[in-house]
């Protein structure tokens, strides 16, 4: 595991680095100015950025800060006191500053190593082993030999002192076997001490008796801190006046609201965004209560997802079937392994059960493979469906190609349905990475020849944050004329409570969700439920 730790100023300077990795905390240092990092306790913050998780401790504008490359399992507790405690060191340590740098990283190093020892596993306790010895037989009076003893060595033993050989000498002075003072026979083994001291340099202990006497100097500092932590709280009956109607700091509660929807996987920008419509909304009362301020952050959050346009597709598709002789065409878009075939399989069972005709059309050209797991889909979803005279499905496909060769194979899809009477076609896509233009470009030429009634993007639910920039991306790519129209939200089933997804796309784009993906079997897509979404978000 790799880790680095650096204390710096408001200013800019870093003051003291380990391991001399300093870039990786650029983002993290940008958190704590944009304030989107987690309160762990006052003055202890922690976020994680690209798998490293960052943890820092700042008083009286130093800061102290370190990551791992992975989660660790140390205690946060643990954490906080260590880098509590090189804050203390290098304050104490500033007003000297002839010895500063060098008494400091040497401090700073202890402790630091200190607290990477925790993650070592401890060695099993090795345990001294004697060979018999003869004791003393109460009944009988009589000592009884040691069986299978071996013959000492004839051969003479070196005596050693101060490191050199002083002479040879009979083995037997070192037999240490036999009773001695009665020990054995009392049961005790005599008692061995180790001289630590003997480890340790001089100027080592020294060092370690001056750091000791630092960090208990502060002791009364931490007191102090717990102290304006609680006041600044309120304590419990504070809390607890809030919950029953007294007044809360708007600020305070804004603060913990912001942090919890961003732990429920709501972007950074997307949750100051929600706050400060809150605040404003909130803010000309005179007396904010905690239930009022639940109450407007349940009602933004439905706003949010609750649909400004009709959701009701069947209804679209029978009107369509109504007026036109062109089949209802839905495209579904979306990036590499969301589930968009999987999904797309799932949305042909939900309309063959409503007794539509459905022709899925493969234009998924790119990856390999695409074109078979389609087969299979529609193989399986005919033999479900193989008992029903109302409905029917297919596939079409021209196989694999590159260029003109997906528009064409979307025209000649949509004619084949027409002439074939098919209500619906439903067109795959190749999934393509959201920031790389060359990849997006083709769905606006794609867009224009296929003219879909409907778009759907496929969202996966475990993306997080970066699920902002690939919903505006693909809302962007059909053009000025054309849009996304609908969300599905796959993986759902999956990220338990944290269904921060669903806000960060909608309110990036003003898409509604469709559906929701809840699982691995056709029937496992179900209509959103804002009331239970919104529910997860508030708890």
């Amino acid at each position: 595991m790799s880790q680095s730790l650096i204390i710096f100023k408001p200013s800019g300077n870093v003051e003291y680095q380990y391991n001399n990795k300093i870039h990786p905390f650029n983002e993290f240092i940008s958190s704590l100015v944009n304030e989107t990092v987690t309160t762990i306790s006052l003055n202890f913050t922690t976020k994680t950025i690209n798998n490293k998780r960052f943890y820092c401790y700042s008083k009286d504008d130093v800061y102290v800060s370190l990551y791992f490359d992975s989660i660790t399992t140390i205690d946060n507790d643990q954490i906080r006191q260590t880098l509590s405690g090189i804050h203390k060191t290098y304050v104490k340590l500033e007003e000297n500053e002839e010895e500063h740098t060098d008494k400091l990283k040497k401090m700073v190093d202890l402790q630091f190593n200190n607290l990477m020892k925790l993650k070592q596993q401890q060695q099993p306790t090795e345990e001294v082993t004697r060979e018999s010895t003869p004791i003393s037989n109460v009944n009988s009076g009589t000592s009884t030999p040691n069986k299978g003893k071996q013959q000492s060595s004839s051969k003479k033993m070196r005596k050693w002192d101060n490191g050199e050989m002083v002479e040879n000498v009979d083995g037997g002075a070192l037999d240490y076997s036999g009773a001695q003072d009665g020990d054995i026979t009392s049961g005790k083994l005599p008692e061995l001490k180790v001289d630590n001291s003997a480890f340790i340099k001089d100027h080592d202990l020294v060092l370690v008796n001056e750091l000791n006497d630092i960090l208990n100097e502060s002791d009364d500092d931490d007191e102090d801190e717990d102290v304006q932590s609680s006041s600044k709280s309120g304590g419990f009956f504070s809390k607890i006046s809030s919950y029953l109607g007294g007044s809360i700091d708007l600020n305070e509660v804004s603060k913990q609201f912001n942090d919890q929807l961003m732990s429920k996987n709501i972007a950074p920008g997307t949750s100051k965004q929600i706050i400060e419509k809150i605040k404003n909304k909130l803010s000309g009362n005179k007396k904010v209560t905690m239930s009022m301020y639940k109450q407007a952050l349940t009602d933004e959050l439905t706003k949010i997802l609750t649909p400004n346009v009709s959701t009701d597709l069947l209804h679209d598709i029978k009107r369509n079937a109504e007026t036109n002789t062109r089949p209802y065409v839905i495209s579904v878009v979306g990036v590499n392994g969301v589930g968009k075939s999987t999904n797309l399989a799932k949305l042909a069972y939900w309309l063959l059960q409503n007794n539509f005709n459905v022709l899925i059309c493969a234009c998924d050209t790119f990856r390999s493979g695409a074109v078979e797991q389609l087969k299979v889909h529609v193989n399986n979803l005919n033999r479900l469906n193989e008992n029903s005279e109302n409905s029917k499905i297919d596939l079409f496909e021209k196989g694999y190609g590159s260029g003109d060769h997906v528009v064409q194979t979307a025209k000649q899809a949509i004619q084949y349905a027409t002439d074939h009477k098919f209500d619906i076609v439903l067109i795959d896509t190749a999934g393509r990475t959201h920031s790389n233009a060359k990849l997006m470009a083709p769905l606006k030429k794609f867009g224009d020849a296929a003219n879909p009634n409907k778009i759907i993007m496929v969202g996966e639910a475990l993306v997080g944050t970066d699920s902002v920039e690939q919903a505006i991306n693909f809302n962007n790519a059909f053009g000025n004329k054309r849009s996304l129209d609908f969300f599905i939200i796959s993986k759902v089933d999956t990220v338990g409570d944290l269904v921060g997804t669903m806000i960060n796309m909608v309110m990036a784009t003003k898409v509604p969700i469709l559906f929701v993906g809840t699982g691995q079997t056709y029937t496992d897509i179900k209509r959103l439920s804002v009331k239970q979404v919104v529910e997860m978000l508030m708890k």
